[in-house]
């Protein structure tokens, strides 16, 4: 560990903790914004001469770890008896105000504008509005396609509780370290039941049908992996366990760097099979999810429990990726729109490199105001509104408000730079910058 690293560790002042915090929260918003520009690239070169371009399925499966690892929080705290429990009725509000007010934005002003994106029937209409369409056979407009990871989401918010519920029942009966390894073994199972799912559906040719490769149970391990990086940094920060081989090699400058290059390389290798999306075999696409979730996963770890001043981390709260993060669900639900219809009014030039540029250009040109706009228009008051206490919640809510408990409430599913950090008695390592109120807009 380098002078500086230690440094970095080992300043208890107040002023460095604040810091520290603060561009935490920077990189962590800086992950999701990373995310929803991988998604856009890869959308966009597959169209082009470049389709090796990007980290195919990588912006929803990192989208999805993040999400696994903001909404498990007050879950760990309160399975390691470090929090109370859980307000499943103010999480539900919270999860419905986030998600919804600028999906439904979203769908209908694509769907004035564009036409062959309107839902046919009551039923259509039905299964869009609701983001259900996953679960019914049939077609479903390209332009709207992308939805599918926002109805995977929302069947993550409905099994979170009965999951984290249950696991903490068991849990909680035995002495910390005790409920940590059989909470780390209950979110293990995660693995097979992906592995198995995506079996199944190989097996039995299924994915035919554009619907089961969508479902839960086949990213359930990119959600349980963010939960399991949760729930460590709370046994991490109340003393449970140290860790110390993962602190080293997070302090370790390079470390991560290049073990998500080398995975990153193996994951676009022929072993992931063709560039594009073209059909693989079931070993070809499980190269391709290993690598796309382990990388998530590294990222996500060296963010959490890494030094602020890593390569990672600095990388990660640059003011390029942490306001593209701030914007980054109005640049997911825009970017397929804008792609699919200016493919049907412009003429791109025919050279490779001018056409990829170009494409980019018009491409974030138009989701990033669009996405700015939503945020600021639609996602921000969704949010305050979902924060105010409820009139018939209000007395609950006082008497439940006790000095060092927490709620569902104070936890958000999308990281923000807009801190706000009140806590000042934190431990000084990384795992804790991020503790509390630090991740708002979620």
């Amino acid at each position: 560990m380098s002078a500086s690293t230690q440094v970095s560790l080992d300043d208890t002042s107040p002023r460095a903790s604040m810091s520290r915090r603060e561009e935490q929260v920077a990189a962590l918003t800086g992950l999701r914004g990373f995310a929803a520009l991988m998604v856009v690239l890869v959308h966009s070169t597959v169209r082009t001469q470049y389709p090796w371009l990007g980290l195919p399925s990588y912006g929803p499966v990192a989208l999805f770890v993040l999400s696994g690892f903001l909404l498990y929080r007050p879950w760990a705290r309160w399975t390691l008896r470090l929090g109370s429990s859980p307000d499943v009725f103010v999480y539900s509000r919270r999860r419905l105000s986030r998600i919804f007010p600028a999906y439904l934005v979203m769908l209908f002003i694509v769907a004035l504008v564009y036409p062959p994106a309107r839902p046919v029937g009551a039923d259509g209409w039905f299964y869009s509005v609701t983001l259900t369409w996953i679960y019914v056979r049939g077609h479903f407009p390209d332009v709207l396609a992308h939805t599918w990871s926002l109805a995977t989401e929302v069947s993550w918010y409905v099994a979170l509780p009965m999951m984290a519920g249950v696991s903490g029942l068991i849990a909680r009966r035995f002495a910390a370290r005790t409920a940590l390894r059989i909470t780390t073994g209950l979110i293990a199972l995660s693995l097979p039941v992906t592995i198995g799912w995506e079996y199944w559906i190989y097996a039995n040719h299924l994915a035919i049908y554009f619907t089961y490769s969508f479902w839960l149970p086949a990213f359930l391990v990119c959600f349980a992996g963010g939960a399991l990086v949760a729930l460590y940094m709370e046994a991490y920060a109340a003393g449970i366990t140290s860790l110390p081989r993962l602190r080293r090699l997070t302090a370790d400058r390079w470390a991560v760097p290049l073990f998500v290059v080398g995975i990153a390389l193996l994951g676009t290798s022929v072993l992931g099979g063709s560039d594009g999306y073209v059909p693989h075999t079931f070993g070809e696409d499980q190269v391709r999810f290993a690598s796309v979730t382990t990388i998530a996963l590294s990222l996500l770890t060296a963010v959490v429990f890494g030094p602020a001043n890593a390569p990672v981390a600095r990388l990660m709260s640059s003011t390029v990726l942490a306001t593209a993060g701030r914007w980054s669900y109005g640049i997911y639900l825009w970017h397929l729109p804008v792609i699919v219809i200016l493919d049907q009014r412009l003429t791109y030039p025919d050279g490779a490199v001018a056409n990829l540029v170009m494409r980019l250009v018009w491409v974030l040109g138009i989701s990033v105001p669009l996405a700015a706009a939503t945020y600021a228009w639609v996602e921000k008051p969704a949010i305050d509104w979902s924060r105010r206490p409820m009139a018939f919640r209000a007395a609950d809510s006082r008497h439940r408000s006790l000095p060092g408990r927490r709620n569902a409430e104070n936890t958000d599913a999308t990281p923000s730079t807009e801190s706000n950090t009140a806590t000042t008695a934190q431990p000084t390592d990384a795992a804790n910058t991020v503790r509390e109120r630090s991740l708002p807009d979620e």
